[in-house]
C-alpha cells in the first residue's frame, strides 16, 4: 500500500514493510492483541506510526496515520483469522 493511495500526500511505499516489521518485532504484543488484552492495539499502532515517521524523516499527516493503522489492523485480523482456522 502506498500512502498516496490512502488519500495521503506522500508516496511512501514502505507501509507493508513497516507493518510486517512491527508485527515481527513485537510477537508478545501481537499475542496480547489476539487475546483482546487492553492497550495492545495502541502499542502496536504507535510502533507502526513511529517506524513510518523514522523512515520518512517527518511526522505523518492524519491521513497517513490512518492508512498505517488501517493496514496494520487488516494484517492483524488476517493473522487472527488464520489462527482461528487452525483451532
Amino acid at each position: 500500500m502506498r500512502l498516496r493511495e490512502a488519500g495521503a500526500d506522500s508516496t511512501y511505499d514502505g507501509v507493508e514493510h513497516v507493518v510486517a516489521e512491527t508485527i515481527e518485532t513485537n510477537p508478545d504484543v501481537v499475542e496480547k492483541w489476539l487475546n483482546d488484552t487492553p492497550k495492545s492495539w495502541g502499542y502496536l499502532a504507535g510502533k507502526a506510526v513511529l517506524a513510518c515517521r523514522r523512515h520518512l524523516g517527518r511526522e505523518l499527516t492524519k491521513a497517513e496515520r490512518q492508512a498505517v493503522w488501517s493496514r496494520l489492523w487488516q494484517r492483524l485480523t488476517e493473522i487472527r483469522a488464520a489462527r482461528d482456522a487452525i483451532e
